[in-house]
């Protein structure tokens, strides 16, 4: 939000801080109210100043070019050169001097121009950034314009503009009184609130406008005045500066009114063109379900019939508290105004805004909070305001529901909570002071205890540690002293799971990969028609559902339900990568599925995996091996390193099985100690033909809490055998559709427990082999604990593992 120092010192005395805004800027960030940028808007015009033409001349070399001296006051005189023809002798004009910076990053120099020298430029509205109001030419001003001042003073830029980062809690600093209040709180100064007297006039009634009130829970106040007579039109310099300084464009005089209070008061206004307000009569009541309306915004919504309105005698005339109709806005040829200000509650606001994601200044500030004493206050400056600047009349009644007026609850706190909160003892009259300062109302309840009433606008303060909170602020974090008490109990273990993905992170990075972190929400039309059907991720020892959990509030369709696997969030990742050129990438990620179960609502931890492309360098080629190799062999490589010592792969052979975003001929099962953790797998050619991925993407996902089971059990060790080791290799030729790991398990049986290692080294295809078959060759590495073994005994056990794998699967050996 913006905050105008200029407008500010209406309010505070605030002088000596234009010259050092950081220091106000450092107290109200210590303060809990952040300044992230200050602007100087005189900046934009520095060099630029008044000038007075003394004498105009023609240019020797150019027969429309004139040649001008110019005093900027105390004996300055500038020789320019202009190109414009509505100038003269004496006129007072606006001179950017050598240095000057103008809009659009134009450079004032000293130059020359046919042969004569130029010390600087008589400007123009275009020139200096401003709207274009006369003929084109320089600007001339009115002869009371004083020779040598700022050009940023004399058209009141002068000013400097903090922008804050609001928190939400603190809904009363969203307006320059409020902020005004604040700044008096801290420096212990007083502030000046917004002076005026109501003129009301006898021929106008707000009367006139009938006024119902059905829902007093969600508007527990309403008031409302009618002004007649108004002439709609531009507004006045001033108003329309202000407003631009803090980021609004002017609209008319009537609506620049109602943003200027609420910036001014902090309260949000509408204004209703009552010849446009059917029936006559305005009604405050909840939509009705399935009906239209059209925003000012001119987008068309359908209503719920959740929605709290304002309405007429036909329909909606606005979303109560979040954004106005078009059909009662006001126009150039409005001259009655019913002044609309009120309380909604802050919770339905906000939820009717997040659900047709309408965000107004309006409902931000009403979502937050507003103070309901403010609505008549700020209702009849409005009202004030309109009649200086577009006339009229203001009636002489108004309106007021305020059947339940709000009250807040009174907070008890003792001095012992606060030092011991604090950690510093904590003097009483301090105490009070502070909260005093606040605008809370001090009660006396006991020795060294109060009772405290916050006033209304401070909707934050609600319990006793609120308080703690503001006078720890207010009086200062530095004298909370730096201190450690020593702890009384040994700390508690981590838990297995937190131990495993920590140690899961440190891993994969090791291996090339960056770690992805998605939202826990995500599509429910992208996620539904990427995974399918969902059943089959049973298959792979994962649980999933058809229908995700819906969020009540989401905050667009894009992030609607809670995810039910980390693929679509991942394949989002990698296909966004690919549309910016990263061709090659490693990915991971931990996280949580979401489900619904009987009892309620369930999550099952997961990680995530993604290889795509293959990097090429200049000292290396380009990788061969599909990228579900490698991918595999990556996660084969974390195993290891993560203390895993025996899992298994089955090829998914059955398509039915096969999650349908994954090619069916190259899915895999990850299983250890004999139950499914998950898959591995190749993206469906017809997903990366529409996603126009030129590269193969590899995608794993597994079940973590079962990994982790696994790896909790406490490890075995044993002796490291100091006998030397033997190794032996075999090649088989079988089959093509005979898994490796089939082999693997009969040669491990059948070696026992002298084979200690057994890998794949090659595979080949072709040459004197019959079509459909394969040649497999492993390693086998053989080693006793106690004795060096014989070459005949290692020969013996190759010579029945050659004959237990012949016989199991009628291979032969190469």
């Amino acid at each position: 939000m913006k905050i105008s120092l200029k407008w500010l010192s209406d309010y505070i005395n605030i002088s000596e801080y234009f010259a050092s805004p950081q220091e106000l800027a450092n107290k109200l960030t210590a303060a809990g109210i952040e300044v992230e940028a200050i602007h100087n808007l005189a900046k934009q015009y520095e060099n630029v100043v008044v000038g007075h033409i003394l004498e105009k001349g023609q240019h020797p070399n150019a027969d429309r070019l004139s040649l001008c001296q110019v005093t900027t006051g105390e004996g300055r005189l500038h020789q320019i050169v202009c190109g414009a023809q509505n100038h003269k002798q004496d006129d007072r004009v606006v001179v950017a001097l050598p240095g000057a910076v103008l809009p659009g990053d134009f450079q004032i120099k000293k130059s020359k121009i046919r042969g004569v020298e130029s010390g600087g430029m008589l400007c123009s509205e275009k020139e200096l950034g401003l709207e274009q109001k006369g003929e084109d030419g320089i600007v001339i001003l009115p002869r009371d314009a004083k020779i040598g001042q700022a050009f940023a003073e004399y058209m009141g830029f002068d000013d400097i503009v903090f922008e804050l980062k609001v928190t939400p809690n603190r809904a009363d600093c969203l307006s320059h009184l409020g902020l005004a209040r604040e700044i008096a709180t801290l420096l212990k100064r007083e502030v000046k609130t917004p002076s005026g007297k109501l003129v009301t006039g006898t021929s106008a009634s707000t009367k006139s406008i009938a006024l119902e009130v059905k829902d007093s829970e969600l508007c527990p106040r309403y008031t409302g005045r009618l002004v007649k007579g108004v002439k709609v039109g531009p507004s006045p310099d001033w108003l329309r500066k202000r407003l631009e300084s803090v980021g609004l464009n002017s609209i008319n005089n009537v609506v620049d009114v109602t943003n200027y209070v609420m910036m001014e008061l902090g309260q949000p206004l509408h204004a209703f063109d009552t010849s446009m307000i059917k029936g006559k009569k305005i009604v405050v009541a909840k939509a009705s379900a399935g009906e239209t309306f059209t925003a000012l915004d001119e987008k068309e919504l359908k209503l719920k019939g959740e929605e709290l309105t304002i309405r007429d005698g036909e329909g909606a005339v606005a979303l109560a508290g979040v954004i106005g109709g078009k059909n009662s806005g006001i126009n150039d040829s409005t001259t009655e105004v019913f002044i609309e200000s009120a309380y909604f509650v802050p919770s339905h606001v906000r939820k009717v805004s997040r659900s047709f994601a309408i965000d107004t200044d309006s409902a931000y500030r009403f979502s937050r909070g507003v103070n309901p004493e403010m609505a008549p206050i700020a209702r009849d400056r409005a009202a004030q305001l309109i009649q200086e600047i577009a006339g009229g009349e203001i009636a002489a009644d108004a309106y007021d529901n305020y059947p339940k007026p709000l009250e807040r609850g009174e907070i008890k706190i003792t001095l012992e909570t606060l030092s011991q909160r604090l950690g510093y003892e904590v003097k009483p009259a301090e105490f009070e002071e502070w909260m005093k300062l606040l605008g809370c109302t001090v009660t006396a309840a006991g020795a060294n205890a109060w009772s405290i009433q916050p006033p209304l606008s401070r909707v934050d303060l609600t319990m006793d540690m609120d308080l703690v909170e503001e006078f720890a602020r207010l009086h200062g974090y530095q004298h909370i002293p730096e201190t450690l008490k020593p702890s009384e109990v040994a700390p508690s273990n981590h838990a297995p799971e937190y131990l495993l993905n920590q140690k899961m992170r440190k891993v994969f990075v090791s291996e090339g990969f960056s770690q992805a972190v998605n939202y826990a929400f995500i599509g429910n039309k992208y996620q539904s028609e990427l995974l399918g059907d969902v059943e089959r991720f049973k298959y792979f020892g994962l649980r999933s559902v058809a229908q995700a959990v819906p969020l009540l509030n989401p905050l667009n369709e894009e992030l609607g339900v809670m995810r039910t696997s980390l693929t679509p969030g991942l394949l989002k990742n990698v296909l966004h990568n690919v549309r910016f050129g990263v061709n090659a990438g490693q990915l991971f990620e931990i996280g949580f599925s979401h489900f619904k179960t009987d009892d309620g609502y369930g999550q099952e931890g997961r990680l995530g995996l993604a290889l795509w492309g293959a990097p090429i360098g200049l000292w290396q080629k380009k990788a061969e091996s599909p990228a579900v190799f490698r991918l595999k062999a990556h996660l084969e490589a974390a195993l290891s390193k993560l203390g895993f010592a025996k899992w298994t792969w089955t090829q998914a052979k059955d398509s039915k099985n096969v999650p349908e975003f994954l090619h069916p001929g190259q899915t895999a099962t990850l299983t250890i100690e004999g139950k499914p953790v998950g898959f591995v797998g190749t993206l469906h050619p017809s997903l990366s033909g529409e996603w126009k991925m030129r590269d193969e993407c590899a995608i794993a996902e597994l079940n973590l809490e079962r990994l982790s089971s696994t790896l909790t059990r406490s490890p075995k060790f044993k002796q490291i055998s100091k006998q030397p080791a033997v190794d032996r290799d075999l090649a088989f030729v079988m089959p093509k559709e005979l898994a490796s790991s089939a082999v693997e398990e009969v040669i491990r049986k059948t070696g026992g427990p002298l084979l200690k290692e057994l890998y794949v080294f090659d595979v080949f295809e072709g040459g004197n082999l019959q079509p459909g078959q394969r040649s497999v060759a492993y390693r086998l590495i053989f080693q006793d604990a106690n004795a060096t073994l014989e070459d005949t005994q290692v020969n013996t056990l190759r010579d029945q593992i050659v004959a237990a794998v012949a016989q199991k699967y009628s291979v032969t050996l190469r």
